[in-house]
């Protein structure tokens, strides 16, 4: 069709208008200029600077084809576009030969062929915007291609920025839209392994904030339903942290913020969890002390007074009052606070002179053990 066009056309429209080759050969020029002053943004691209025809090309060539008479109101747009872009592609890549056994040889010819393209693209009648699409969109996908092979795992390292930038420059691609796609590429892999991390319980709040100061969006990354997962489990583990600590700010207000939930539905989880843990912390404390594993014994307490800080309980009832006072006495002998000291006794339903005797008996839970070691020994 370009030659049809180069030696049948082209002469045609000469022979009609009564012009010379000379004078019609320097309309394409001024063509190009126009097209590098729209699409310079562009030009970085290296198919589209190939299309440029310098001198020595123009002289093997000969004089370009005609560009008056073309296919625009012949063929449906979808169609032009399709035919520019299956002979760039065969531009880039080369004739491909078949040869026995499966095995297939790619010939790349010189740049010549790319002026010919110059020369479809007007024969096609397609716009100096519909071209530069074309390059842009090819350019892009070559990018993608080669980038999401590079960014396989999602990190973005020094050595692989270095690579994308050799890679970017090779393709022509300008900057900023090459940033554009390694940004898609990693925030879909890392959305993919942030949700992982979270239903496997890998991810703390601590590093969803470190994430978010990162610029990292995760509103958009994890489902609402997977950040209040993390949330419950956040919580859980305040409750068994076995420091007895809560702090109403950071679990009512910070978290939920950070995870961007809704507060007054993530207060009633912190309610449910801790009203539940409460009768579980005990019976731990109960089991810990049988198995006289006294460090145990004082964690879960602690996990007990983080939950009535949450929602306040009334005290438990336990059917052996005499746990319950060595429970005490153990948590009274690691020196703890006065006000979580006091707050336990009112838990475990210790009434004040009960708590004095057992602070008068001082070691007697200690020195019982000591005894039974001895005549075990």
């Amino acid at each position: 069709m370009i030659a049809f066009n180069t030696l049948v056309v082209t002469d045609l429209v000469e022979d009609i208008k009564g012009e010379s080759a000379d004078v019609s050969s320097e309309e394409p020029v001024k063509e190009e200029v126009t097209q590098t002053e729209e699409d310079e943004e562009w030009e970085s691209i290296q198919t589209l600077r190939k299309i440029k025809p310098n001198k020595e090309l123009m002289e093997r060539l000969g004089k370009p084809g005609q560009t008056e008479i073309n296919l625009k109101d012949d063929l449906p747009d979808r169609d032009r576009i399709d035919l520019y872009k299956t002979y760039l592609l065969f531009c880039i890549t080369g004739e491909v030969t078949k040869i026995p056994f499966g095995v297939q040889i790619t010939t790349k010819k010189d740049d010549s062929e790319y002026v010919l393209l110059n020369q479809l693209g007007g024969i096609l009648g397609l716009s100096s915007k519909e071209i530069v699409e074309v390059h842009r969109s090819l350019a892009e996908q070559a990018f993608r291609q080669q980038a999401e092979v590079i960014l396989a795992d999602g990190q973005l390292t020094k050595a692989r920025v270095d690579q994308l930038n050799a890679l970017q420059k090779q393709v022509g691609l300008p900057p900023e839209y090459a940033q554009k796609i390694i940004k898609s590429i990693t925030t879909t892999k890392m959305a993919a392994a942030i949700e992982t991390a979270v239903t496997q319980g890998r991810l703390s709040i601590k590093q969803i904030r470190e994430l978010k100061e990162s610029n990292v969006d995760l509103d958009n990354m994890v489902s609402e339903n997977l950040r209040e997962t993390l949330f419950k489990k956040t919580v859980d583990d305040i409750f068994s942290s076995g420091t007895g600590e809560f702090d109403e700010e950071e679990v009512f207000e910070k978290i939920p913020s950070d995870l961007n939930i809704n507060k007054e539905k993530a207060k009633r989880v912190v309610c449910e969890l801790a009203q539940s843990r409460l009768s579980n912390s005990l019976i731990q404390a109960v089991a810990l002390l049988r198995q006289r594993n006294q460090d145990g014994v004082v964690a879960s307490l602690n996990d007990l007074l983080a939950c009535d800080k949450a929602v306040a309980a009334r005290p438990l009832s336990w059917e052996v009052q005499e746990e319950l006072a060595d429970l005490y006495t153990i948590y009274m002998k690691k020196d703890p606070p006065p006000e979580k000291l006091s707050r336990l006794q009112y838990l475990l339903g210790i009434n004040d002179s009960t708590a004095a005797a057992l602070r008068e008996m001082g070691d007697r839970l200690l020195d019982t053990n000591v005894e039974e070691e001895k005549f075990v020994f």
